[in-house]
């Protein structure tokens, strides 16, 4: 069993049996009766009565309710009904087996019980001051690798009123732990590999061309003590994230792919949940703010969009971040790589092989249909979109809207 805590408040547990460390953990948060939150693939292969069976191990847990979703809508009906859930069932924490939405909603539901709001959108404001009044103990099981939800302070809803998904970002929103257990991620099919994969490389590369990523706040002591004690800044600290994302991409995806073991699963689960705590500061960059807009557009799911969106974002910044993606090459191809390209050349060699990566991954493992297009009202709605989450924009250079839309 491996127990890790660096940059966020988040510890991230590992290991066979992880969820033997559950009611331990749970009685430890104070916590006595839980909500039980998880997708239905996973009650239908049994796993959700083997993290019920767990948490129950111990005399003074219950796991009072469970509600199970197979695929959170667009619209804010399931975070209701689990509020509903949870209050009528004197709940007093929250346990969630699943990935992306429906874990981003898990903490959307910790915020309002915790900050004793009832109404999400009061959060749209990144600038919001609101309090948590309530302390609600949160517990992620990530089923998929690459989300990177499980182990940061944002959540993503969906804004019925303007028809956008809407970023929330607050310090409650953390979970207290996320357990890494391979089992589940061995379920999953080569196609959603290769899309987790580019989920990975989306959040590495945002990371290291976020303009906060100069200003990283210090979350906690140890990163202080680096800043403090060795005299480095606190943006080597996310740009360390990165880097490391970057490099075990490189090398790990495609053994993954030909030979799937449950230890390379973990692998990059661990990079990716470790990527998402040290970029935590650094806010979401306009990779992921693009491919959100083109989801919520385009009417489909946000990791189909992501190609398309590390595509415009490369085109569009390809020349401001010249610096940044020269780092990317040395990462993310090796050193050999990155001394045989011309000095003022990199960033542009950055761009080719990050492109022929993902054309590689698209033929032979998504086989995805012909490129994303749009045409001029699409743009716009696109630009629209993005329009309502301009804290992501987190750009080296000020957002050029006519610029951009030649990107699209």
């Amino acid at each position: 069993m491996k127990y890790s805590e660096f940059s966020n408040g988040t510890k991230i547990i590992d290991g066979d049996n992880v969820l033997d460390e559950l009611p331990t953990i749970l009685v430890g948060l104070n916590a006595s009766r839980v909500l039980l939150i998880a997708n239905t693939s996973l009650h239908s292969s049994g796993y959700v009565d083997k993290v019920k069976k767990s948490v129950e191990r111990h005399g003074s847990l219950k796991v009072s309710a469970v509600y199970l979703e197979n695929r959170v809508e667009d619209n804010l009906s399931a975070l209701k009904d689990m509020y509903f859930v949870y209050m009528s069932n004197s709940c007093d924490a929250i346990v969630v087996c699943g990935s992306g939405k429906l874990i981003d909603y898990a903490k959307a539901l910790k915020l309002l019980i915790s900050t004793q709001v009832n109404d999400i959108a009061r959060f749209y404001d990144p600038d919001a001051s609101i309090r948590q009044a309530v302390y609600v103990p949160l517990i992620t099981i990530p089923s998929k690798f690459g989300i990177g939800n499980e182990t940061n302070s944002t959540a993503i809803v969906y804004d019925e009123k303007h028809g956008v998904s809407r970023d929330i970002i607050n310090s409650i929103l953390l979970p207290d732990y996320c357990l890494v257990d391979g089992e589940n991620f061995v379920r999953m099919d080569k196609k959603l590999i290769a899309y987790s994969v580019l989920e990975i490389l989306a959040r590495a590369v945002d990371g290291y061309t976020s303009k906060n990523s100069t200003t990283f706040a210090a979350t906690d002591l140890i990163s202080r003590m680096v800043d403090e004690v060795m005299g480095k800044t606190t943006a080597s600290i996310s740009e360390g994230f990165c880097r490391v994302a970057l490099t075990e991409l490189k090398s790990t995806t495609f053994s993954l792919l030909e030979k799937p073991e449950k230890k390379k699963f973990v692998k990059l689960e661990l990079v990716s949940a470790y990527l998402s705590k040290g970029t935590d500061s650094s806010g979401l960059g306009l990779i992921h703010c693009l491919a959100q807009a083109i989801s919520d557009v385009k009417k489909t799911e946000y990791y189909k969009a992501l190609p398309k969106a590390i595509r415009v974002a490369l085109k569009y910044n390809i020349d401001v971040c010249k610096q940044k993606y020269s780092q990317c090459l040395l990462a993310f191809m090796g050193w050999q790589t990155y001394v045989a390209a011309p000095n003022d050349e990199r960033h542009y060699e950055f761009a080719r092989h990050v492109l022929e990566f993902i054309e590689t991954l698209e033929k032979k493992y998504i086989k995805a249909s012909d490129e994303i297009e749009f045409d001029e009202t699409e743009k716009q709605a696109i630009l629209n979109n993005m329009a309502y989450n301009v804290h992501m924009l987190n750009n080296p250079q000020k957002f050029n809207v006519v610029n951009f839309k030649m990107a699209l």
